[in-house]
């Protein structure tokens, strides 16, 4: 059975946060009332922000408190964290996801950092990709940098993966996907089958997001859907999905097909949650535990 912690928030989601995905609940609003809500949640302590741009994008560098300044003589680059965060392409912010990856940074002991790219319908794509390579490229010339994210931000990583493959740049160490949003033609059984179980996405809102990034680009190219990308290169990955989500298939396909092409990915399902559960940590034992497998898989990468 769910922690009573996780009870009541899959009724304060319901209740609050699920009627604000809606395609008439306008974009402006639902900026706000995300960012708004998850303000509510105070920092964890031990990390130090710094709002500081990452290859000119506009990003928040959380550094535990046990990551000490390199000294002059050190030779060894230190691995650092990028996190791409979720909204469908079209919400979100490092505010609406800060105090979630501040604990992710602090827990996995890296120096991470959560950049502000640009968001549809204002910047379509490939804009959100093109500032996720540039952000990148700037971390990968100074060392060895694993991807995160959540939802389309981790659809985001799977696309900056492809791309950082197509450009024949060093690739990332690893890959931590939350929920990753990977076929934005919402082509998964699950988007119909567990509408009713999720608390909160809905796939009108899914779709309309989806219309608004991809603009008239084809949604199954592997930078829009990266569920049809090639694989064969690709990092050792860890996949959390929540067992009542409704983009459950997108995380069971891409892991399916991640295993057929060779790549060490594991696929964690977490009974009774819901889409980026791992928002709560800070209250909720079933999202701590899911913090806690992503940095025992991060400290194993970052050997």
């Amino acid at each position: 059975m769910a922690s009573l912690s996780a009870r009541l928030t899959r009724t304060l989601l319901r209740t609050l946060v699920q009627p604000t995905f809606t395609p008439g609940f306008g974009l402006k609003r639902q900026r706000q009332r995300l960012n708004t809500l998850q303000q509510l949640m105070p920092m964890p302590f031990g990390v130090r922000k710094q709002t500081t741009p990452c290859g000119g994008i506009p990003a928040w560098r959380l550094t535990p408190a046990t990551i000490h300044e390199a000294s002059p003589t050190q030779t060894i680059p230190q691995t650092v964290l990028l996190y791409l965060h979720g909204g469908g392409y079209v919400v979100g912010s490092p505010t609406s996801h800060g105090e979630m990856v501040a604990r992710i940074a602090r827990q996995c002991n890296l120096d991470t950092w959560l950049i502000d790219y640009r968001l549809a319908p204002e910047h379509p794509a490939p804009a959100a990709l093109e500032d996720a390579l540039r952000a990148y490229r700037t971390l990968r010339a100074q060392g060895p940098v694993i991807i995160a994210g959540d939802s389309a931000g981790g659809g985001l990583s799977l696309a900056l993966t492809v791309a950082i493959g197509e450009q024949q740049l060093p690739k990332p160490k690893a890959l931590v996907l939350f929920s990753p949003w990977a076929d934005l033609s919402c082509s998964g059984a699950s988007i119909n089958e567990r509408e009713e179980r999720e608390v909160l996405l809905q796939a009108e809102w899914l779709r309309y997001a989806a219309e608004q990034y991809a603009g008239d680009q084809d949604l199954d190219h592997p930078h829009l859907s990266p569920l049809h990308a090639d694989f064969c290169d690709f990092p050792p990955t860890l996949i959390q999905v929540g067992s009542e989500e409704i983009l459950y298939d997108d995380s069971s396909r891409l892991a399916q097909r991640m295993r057929h092409a060779g790549v060490d990915v594991t696929l964690s399902e977490y009974p009774q949650m819901w889409h980026v559960f791992q928002l709560h940590a800070g209250y909720m034992p079933e999202a701590r535990q899911a913090l806690n497998e992503v940095a025992a898989f991060i400290r194993q990468q970052a050997e």
